[in-house]
């Protein structure tokens, strides 16, 4: 399993689009279906039939990001992806292999991957030693085993059930007790006796 960093998410609506139909990107939506792709160079020679002018430094390096997207990206592998818009890292498991799909002017060459969490910017660049403003759009992200156990932890389906069916009780106390309250503030007019039960409505809201 390898871990990677992708920095292609586009904008505000195309961050939404990943996150709604469970994808990643390259961009590169200018290109065509790229399944038959056998070598970096075909990617190239693309690049320069549609911007002929490009330095050959910065096609061959646009080349090798997109050619890494569609054929060294595994099921199974990591990925980091950095929102635009917000302090956050999104990670998620890959779980397809490359596909053609126009899902947005930014958005038609894609992999199917399962989101598991989000983590700040700032810890996600120290935990694991990132500069998220590098150039690279993609790269491999070294890093020991048991910090990539983390990422994938998930828990069972009866802690959830047990932390879910706790938050239920609680409600339903605060629920309770806000209601007692309310029913006594409809009861007094007495303006020592409503700030009293103000503060204890906001004391309960706190707890919870």
């Amino acid at each position: 399993m390898k871990f990677w960093l992708l920095k292609a998410a586009g904008t505000l609506e195309d961050e939404e689009i990943i996150l709604e139909n469970s994808v990643i990107t390259i961009g590169g939506a200018e290109f065509p279906d790229l399944s038959g792709i056998e070598d970096k160079e075909q990617v190239k020679k693309l690049i320069l039939e549609k911007y002929p002018g490009m330095r050959g430094e910065l096609s061959e390096t646009w080349a090798g990001e997109i050619y890494s997207f569609v054929t060294k990206i595994k099921k199974g592998d990591l990925v980091a992806v950095p929102f635009k818009t917000r302090n956050e890292v999104l990670v998620g498991k890959v779980t397809g292999n490359y596909e053609y799909r126009q899902l947005s002017d930014f958005i038609s060459h894609v992999r199917l991957v399962r989101w598991l969490k989000t983590v700040p910017k700032g810890y996600f660049e120290e935990e694991y030693d990132i500069d998220l403003n590098a150039p690279e759009a993609i790269s491999l992200i070294s890093t020991e085993p048991e910090k990539l156990s983390v990422l994938v932890e998930t828990k069972s389906l009866e802690s959830l059930a047990r932390e879910l069916s706790s938050t239920l009780g609680d409600l339903d106390l605060m629920k309770e007790k806000m209601l007692e309250l309310v029913d006594r503030l409809a009861e007094t007019e007495e303006i020592p006796e409503v700030r009293k039960i103000a503060a204890e409505m906001e004391k309960i809201l706190k707890e919870k």
